[in-house]
């Protein structure tokens, strides 16, 4: 495989292991902006106890699957020098904060 094959893949891997966190967050948005108290939610929603769970579940492939596509492109960028591109080097920063988020925002 090429480096440009293997650059395109790690960067797939990164947009694909964050998109169900960025799924589950709307979904999480939509339910908390569209609640009005004394009225049944809009967007159907399971129980809190459930929403942690499968918040965790989500965040932790997440964590896998960018983590991943992170670490390949910090490789890949190390040994071909000439495949480090403002967006192969911007993709990665994007994905650790958006990772990291959570983190700062308890």
């Amino acid at each position: 495989m090429t480096p440009r094959c293997q650059s395109v893949a790690a960067n797939f891997l990164m947009g694909a292991g964050i998109l169900p966190l960025a799924l589950y967050i709307a979904w999480v948005a939509a339910f908390l902006i569209t609640t009005v108290p004394g009225q049944p939610p809009r967007v159907p929603i399971i129980d809190p106890i459930g929403m942690v769970g499968l918040g965790m579940v989500v965040y932790f492939g997440s964590f896998i699957a960018a983590g991943l596509g992170i670490v390949w492109s910090w490789l890949l960028a190390r040994a071909y020098p000439e495949r480090r591109t403002l967006r192969a080097l911007v993709l990665p920063v994007i994905v650790i904060l958006v990772l990291v988020l959570p983190f700062v925002f308890p």
